[in-house]
This record gives structure tokens, sequence and C-alpha cells, in this order.
């Protein structure tokens, strides 16, 4: 592309020029530009003088907090809301803490979680045998503590041990004594033997008939088992062997429990409330704990196809009931 003849001219001018010359011409502005520059060296000047100032001479504003503050106290004041548990009114009176339930404990102005601090450790086989043992469960307040402890229907301390034997020796029979004095050791024995025999026969209980009280008179079993056992007979419709309270929600896994109560119990299955297959509903099948839903609408329609049940063994028909399970629900049934 050829250049014109005067730009190649005023070239060969420019670059001919010596370099000062050059530098003054590529910078002469006329009035306006150098107005325009210069204020737009006063706009940059200013813009970096404020951001030098605020940078690292002005003090930080401090920031404003009570938005954040009130949102964190509402949050707070929610918490504690889920967290506290409503002041209930004490209603006082005397008391057996071995013997009462949870409706008494709340009665007496106990929370639920106190009262369920006290059931679980009752389960575990813990027992008030003083009125001091009220100050052992953490979960009550010494305040609490100190305001029930008036109302406990429990000694304030246990007898030493030598003064029970004493009473014990004070209390036998007279005729023990005199066969002793004249050297009759056998009868001595013999009589004891018996009258072990028949404190061992009082100490028992019929399971299908004792209620709450009668159970937790017995050595080692508290309010919560005894509730237990009597809560779970009513939904079986009673025992018929003692190998079942092993299914009782309170004493599962606890082995040393369940061995003591073999000793303090006996079952009477005359008592089982049997339920009868050839009138029954199927609610009133599946109420029972062994049977539930599952089985209950098989049997029911089993019956209505195949009419009524002429033995409880009918049942075995049913490819759902297997022997291990006709054994269980055999006892609880009847064609009558």
């Amino acid at each position: 592309m050829a250049h014109s003849p005067d730009r190649s001219r005023e070239h060969r001018e420019f670059t001919s020029r010596p370099f000062t010359e050059q530098l003054k011409d590529l910078f002469s502005l006329h009035s306006g530009e150098r107005r325009g520059s210069i204020v737009m060296m006063a706009i940059l000047l200013l813009l970096f003088g404020y951001f030098a100032y605020s940078q690292w001479f002005a003090a930080p504003a401090a920031p404003n907090m009570e938005p954040l503050r009130a949102e964190m106290e509402a949050w707070l004041a929610a918490r504690d809301s889920t967290r506290a548990e409503p002041e209930k009114k004490a209603e006082l009176f005397r008391f057996d803490p071995n013997a009462i339930d949870r409706v008494d404990w709340l009665r007496l102005g106990l929370s639920e979680r106190q009262v369920q601090g006290i059931e679980r450790w009752q389960a575990k086989g813990g027992r008030f045998r003083v009125k001091a043992d009220l100050g052992r469960m953490y979960s009550l307040k010494p305040d609490q503590v100190e305001r029930l402890l008036p109302y406990v229907d429990l000694p304030d301390s246990l007898p030493k041990r030598g003064l029970a034997m004493d009473r014990q020796a004070d209390d036998a029979p007279h005729e023990d004594v005199h066969a002793h004095w004249n050297g009759e050791e056998e009868v001595v024995a013999s009589a004891s033997k018996e009258k072990g025999r028949s404190s061992a026969m009082r100490r028992q209980a019929e399971v299908n008939s004792a209620d709450t009280t009668e159970l937790v008179a017995l050595p080692g079993i508290g309010p919560a088992f005894a509730r237990g056992i009597v809560k779970y007979r009513e939904r079986l419709g009673g025992y018929h062997s003692l190998d079942q309270l092993a299914e009782v929600y309170v004493l599962q896994d606890k082995p040393d429990a369940l061995a003591r109560m073999r000793e303090l119990l006996v079952v009477d299955t005359l008592l089982i409330r049997r339920i009868p297959l050839n009138t029954c509903t199927v609610e009133e099948l599946a109420a029972h704990p062994y049977i539930r839903w599952k089985l209950a609408k098989p049997i029911i329609a089993y019956r209505q196809q195949h009419g009524p049940f002429r033995e409880v063994a009918g049942i075995r028909a049913l490819p759902l009931i297997d022997e291990g399970l006709y054994r269980k629900l055999a006892p609880y049934l009847s064609v009558e």
C-alpha cells in the first residue's frame, strides 16, 4: 500500500528532529486537553487519598451487633423453653417409695424425667431401705429430698446386726429353748426346718392372681418389676409358665432377677383367660401378643371357609403355624 507524499515527508521531518523535541511534541496538548488532564488527575488523587485514609489512618467503625444479639437471645429463650419442664405443684402425703407408682411420684411434685430415673434404678434391682436412700437419687434436687423426707414411710436407719440377732433370740419359740436345754437337738433342727419351709411358703405368690401390692411385698421385686409382670399378664391372659417372665420388658436380660422370681412365684394355669376360636373377632385375636394381625386374619379366614374348629389343634392346618408356635398359642385358645 503506497503512502501519500505529504505523510512521508512529515514522518521524515519528525524523525529527523532531536529526541527531546520529539518528546515535547508528543506531550504537547492544547488548552482543553490540559484542563481535562488536570481534572482527571485531581479526581484520581482524591480517590487515592480517601482509600489510604480509610485503610491506614481512620479508626474502624464498630459493627452493629444488635440484630445478631437479638437473634441469639431469641434462640436461647426458645431452647430453654423446650428444655425446661413445667413447675409441678407438689401434693405431700405419706408414702413408701418402694410401693408407689408413677402417678404418685408425679403427685409428689417430681417431673417425668425424675420419675423415669427412679424407675430405671428400681428396674436394676434398686430398693429404698431407709429414708436417707431417697437422697441417693441423682435426679432429685436437694430441696425436693428435704421436702419429701418427713413423709417417707421408712425407718431412719437399719437396726444393728447384734440387736437384730438378740431380738430374734428373744422371739424364738419357748418350746425350742426347752428342747435345746434338754439336749433334744434333733427336735430343734426339725422344728427349724419346718419353720423355714412355712416361711418360704408364705413368701410365695400366685402370679396369675397377685396384684402389684402382693408382688412388691416379695423380696427382690420392686414396683417397676411388679407393674411389668401384671401388665404383660393382662395382655397374655395369664402365664402358663414362669419362663414367660423373660418376655416382660423390664425383666429382659436380667437372669438373676428371673432366677429369684422362680423361687417366689407359682403358676395356676386354671386362671388363664382363653380366647374362644369359634366366636372371637379378628380384633380380639390380634390383641394377643403371640397372634397379632399377621395370624389373626388367616385364622378367621380359615374358620369362615372351613367352618368352626372342632379342636384347638385345628389351627395347625394353617401354613404360618408351626409346632413351636402352636405350643405357645394352645394354652390361650379354646373351642367352647
